[in-house]
């Protein structure tokens, strides 16, 4: 491990936060007049903090750029999600519990459902399809479940129902109905899909720089150059002045501000200071709570991603449309690749990625490549996207048990089904229209200089700058989405 003290330090400079910038602030952290510096610029410590400015997955993914969310005209909003169109009856009380053959010799035996259905002529299958069962009689309201009268279906007088088809929590299902071949009056009944109405709200985000007259004219005096992500293009920019570094790491905080909020924010409404309401989001977690979360604490396997994400595709979407993206932590990326790898170990192939070589020096050989994509049966198909945020001590400080010097997100896959809902994204940023401002406030100064016969903000000697805006994450189906967390104790 590194050491937090090294011996060649003379003199270390602090950083500040915080939205006030002073001279005095500049002056105890980069002064003035200092002794030559070798090579005019300042490097940055080898530290993984550096790392995950600029870098905002959930963002990029869903069009979390300039012109590319969706536009609302107010904080809250509304959805609607329809449920499957069939579902199953459960029993919620074994009738026959003192029965050992319930149905032997065409006899009728009663069982009470969660529903209400279902009646003469239809037959329903069981957890078992090889024995189907009619509706003799009800439902019957007891208060507490609908009692139906069954008999078995079938010529066979020595057949019954197994007993564990009756147990609590069993299912049945309709299925046909049997009616009279000629004057036929009875008819079955069909189902309909349940809908829910919805609602979500975005959160507002906001942050400023208050910089004085003299911080103003002290930023050029520093031998300094300093570095920052562009929050617009990604890209990194240098300057030698402190305050378009100070503007854009303010309009950079406000986007990673946007980001995190979007993965571990709370719902929430509650009066501000002046009496507005302060409205925040759902995060990612909190909305795919609703999702499919499992524990795990083994190895990974290629059983347990395809069972898991079966789980999440079986009888809901098509085989042509079962495309998921998971996005994890740098130990959950390694362990992906380990267990791909070790897959592929077992067939024999003639290798073209692994072995490669070298472009500039054709008489060299590299190995090496990391698995990124898993094709599994019945069209799942997954992508693996590495998630920064995860490996941060900044957004997650429990520890690994195993690798302590790591957040424990380290190995957290959150599967997000980015496609489409019904021709619509599935995931996308929201933000209310109108609320994305940005600008500066002036006392007797402007980012350009001292005002100088003209008007003034006011009297008091600098200025404000400032970013504001609106967004929120909405994933209008969560049942699309899930979580592998590990969990030591699972």
């Amino acid at each position: 491990m590194a050491t937090s003290n090294p011996s060649f330090i003379i003199k270390r400079y602090d950083s500040f936060g915080g939205k006030f910038i002073d001279s005095q602030y500049l002056g105890a952290s980069y002064e003035t007049g200092k002794p030559h510096q070798f090579m005019n610029t300042l490097t940055k410590i080898f530290s993984a903090k550096s790392r995950f400015i600029g870098t905002k997955p959930l963002l990029s993914m869903t069009g979390g750029r300039p012109g590319g969310v969706k536009e609302i005209d107010t904080e809250v909003y509304r959805w609607k999600l329809q449920g499957a169109e069939y579902k199953c009856a459960r029993v919620i009380e074994n009738l026959e519990a003192a029965n050992t053959a319930p149905g032997l010799n065409g006899a009728n035996f009663s069982v009470k459902l969660d529903l209400d259905f279902f009646s003469y002529p239809e037959v329903m299958l069981p957890e078992d399809p090889d024995f189907p069962v009619a509706v003799v009689e009800g439902p019957v309201d007891d208060g507490t479940g609908y009692i139906y009268t069954f008999r078995l279906e079938g010529d066979n007088p020595t057949a019954f129902l197994p007993t564990d088809l009756l147990r609590e929590g069993a299912e049945f299902s309709k299925s046909w109905t049997s009616v009279q071949s000629e004057r036929n009056q009875y008819f079955g009944g069909q189902q309909y899909a349940t809908s829910f109405m919805l609602e979500g709200q975005v959160s507002a985000f906001a942050q400023e720089v208050v910089v004085t007259d003299k911080a103003w004219r002290d930023q050029g005096k520093l031998a300094v150059e300093f570095f920052y992500t562009d929050y617009r293009t990604g890209k990194r920019q240098k300057v030698t002045k402190f305050l378009p570094y100070a503007e854009a790491m303010m309009h950079e905080e406000l986007m990673m501000s946007i980001e995190a909020q979007s993965w571990y924010g709370k719902k929430q409404t509650k009066q501000g200071p002046d009496g507005y309401w302060v409205k925040t989001g759902a995060g990612v977690r909190e909305q795919m709570r609703d999702g499919h979360t499992e524990f795990y604490n083994g190895p990974l396997t290629t059983t347990r991603i395809k069972d898991y994400l079966l789980d999440i595709f079986f009888a809901r979407e098509d085989e042509q449309n079962r495309s998921i993206t998971a996005l994890t932590g740098t130990l959950g990326s390694v362990m992906f690749h380990d267990m791909l790898a070790t897959e592929a170990a077992s067939f024999l192939q003639v290798d073209t990625h692994f072995t490669t070589k070298i472009k500039d020096k054709p008489r060299h050989l590299s190995f090496g490549a990391q698995y990124k994509h898993y094709q599994g049966p019945e069209g799942i198909e997954m992508d693996l996207m590495l998630n920064p945020l995860y490996d941060s001590r900044r957004y997650c400080k429990r520890k690994h048990p195993t690798f302590t010097n790591f957040p424990i997100d380290y190995t957290r896959f959150t599967f997000m089904d980015f496609g489409s809902t019904q021709g619509e994204d599935n995931i996308t940023q929201l933000r209310v229209k109108d609320t994305t401002r940005w600008g500066w406030v002036a006392g007797t100064h402007t980012p350009t200089g001292p005002v100088q016969g003209g008007q003034a903000g006011g009297k008091i000697a600098g200025y404000d700058m400032f970013t504001e805006t609106t967004s929120g994450t909405w994933i209008k189906d969560v049942t699309k989405t899930g979580e592998l967390i590990f969990d030591d104790e699972a």
